[in-house]
């Protein structure tokens, strides 16, 4: 009977051709992870560039009333646009005749006319007017600045291209105090005729956010910086404090000051928000290239 004799071949670790082979694969492994590793490492440790928008120095303006007053106010900076208006409640006027005088018969010969004012609480479009900053123009004083005085809110509406995270605010004139109260934009869909006739607590729930209210804004130990929480937005409203958003402030003082908030809106800045790789795709090509090189170390 013929004898079969049977070969095993056992891998030799100690062939340099080998040894070689499996060194070069796994050099070329640690340099894929190490690419991976440096490069979502990178990505999710940059820091967004602030954009800073000089209020003061429109691009365009709409809506024109005089050199000063506009409806709208444009602007542009690192490809990003901006557009400024102003909103607050407006003024009813209540006219009526009381009889001053009567005659024997008892039919009123003269009449007297009243005019009196009232605050609307409905929301409206104003003027926006630029001096050391922006303010929302309206009949009642001052009429120059964003203000809160007896109820009638004042508030910038920021409509930005794109989604942007608010960082800071540069305040011009004022006058006692800049406590100010933020809003953003969380639904579907706002087109700026959403505001009207609303009042200012029916906003929040209804496609807006509070943000936070903030004591002297620029003013004091505030140096302007808001939104710690890093909402972001591609509208924003801003004004002068306003009760019915809460009385609970956020920053360096958690206290709203004494008095009536008067002030220009002089800057704004902003950053795009950074985009992190999502964990999933990362973990994914890492252990796409492991199973590779483990694969072709066992063919060798």
């Amino acid at each position: 009977m013929a004898r079969k004799l049977l070969i095993v071949q056992i891998p030799n670790n100690d062939n340099p051709l080998n040894q070689l082979n499996g060194l070069s694969s796994m050099h070329s492994l640690k340099l894929a992870l190490a690419g991976l590793a440096i490069a979502f490492g990178f990505i999710s440790t940059a820091n967004a560039t602030p954009i800073t928008f000089n209020l003061t120095s429109p691009d365009s303006r709409s809506g024109i009333y005089s050199s000063t007053y506009a409806m709208q106010y444009n602007y542009e900076e690192e490809d990003l646009g901006l557009a400024v208006t102003g909103w607050s409640y407006g003024i009813k006027t209540t006219t009526t005749k009381t009889c001053k005088k009567y005659d024997r018969k008892g039919a009123c010969k003269e009449w007297k006319t009243t005019t009196t004012t009232s605050l609307n609480e409905a929301i409206e479009q104003d003027y926006v007017g630029k001096w050391d900053g922006l303010g929302v123009e309206k009949t009642d004083t001052p009429n120059h600045a964003v203000d809160n005085e007896a109820g009638d809110y004042d508030m910038h509406l920021l409509s930005f291209d794109e989604m942007v995270k608010l960082t800071a605010l540069d305040i011009g004139w004022y006058q006692t105090d800049t406590d100010i109260s933020i809003l953003a934009f969380n639904g579907t869909s706002f087109d700026n005729s959403s505001l009207l006739g609303k009042k200012w607590q029916d906003l929040i729930g209804n496609g807006w956010q509070l943000v936070g209210n903030y004591y002297n804004v620029d003013n004091g130990p505030n140096n302007g910086a808001v939104n710690a929480g890093g909402i972001t937005s591609q509208y924003w409203l801003v004004g002068a404090y306003n009760s019915n958003f809460g009385n609970a402030f956020t920053g360096p003082n958690v206290d709203k000051s004494k008095g009536n908030d008067y002030y220009k809106l002089k800057g704004v800045v902003v950053e795009r928000p950074v985009k992190i790789p999502e964990p999933g795709t990362a973990l994914l090509l890492a252990m796409g290239l492991l199973g590779l090189t483990l694969a072709r170390r066992r063919t060798i």
